[in-house]
């Protein structure tokens, strides 16, 4: 299994002026973005950290699904619905699951997306734009 595409990705997204870098959880690797912007309210933050998983199959076709926000956060005085999955402990952080999916016969199409549309797929969702953003 290889993970040598989204290294270039990334490497040209950081090169670009992306706050971005792969970290590792065991073998389990990370596109890991500093500085999301969000909207200031209803977010209790102008800007995120988020984590996005890498499949170890990523070269051979496996797409990029959802991400983790960093914690602690606030969405309108309280917890955005979307984020309600796993918590994981990476880096002397806490990173919450954000259920985040691409519409129905929409998804992530290999050699066309990439980390970097991905990346804006994941910032529509601080803006409620994009995909299935119900907040009720």
């Amino acid at each position: 299994m290889s993970i040598a595409k989204a290294k270039a990705e990334i490497e040209r997204l950081a090169a670009s002026g992306v706050s971005i870098e792969i970290v590792n959880e065991g073998t389990q690797p990370y596109a890991l973005v500093r500085g999301v912007a969000a909207p200031c309210p209803p977010w209790d933050k102008d800007h995120y950290d988020i984590l996005i998983t890498i499949p170890l199959a990523y070269d051979l076709g496996s797409g990029l699904d959802g991400f983790y926000l960093g914690l602690p956060y606030k969405f309108d005085g309280g917890e955005h619905n979307r984020v309600n999955g796993q918590v994981l402990n990476l880096g002397g952080s806490q990173w919450k699951m954000v259920s985040w999916h691409y519409p129905d016969g929409k998804g992530f199409r290999e050699n066309v997306d990439t980390v970097e549309t991905h990346l804006v797929h994941c910032r529509g969702f601080f803006s409620g734009r994009g995909a299935v953003n119900a907040r009720a």
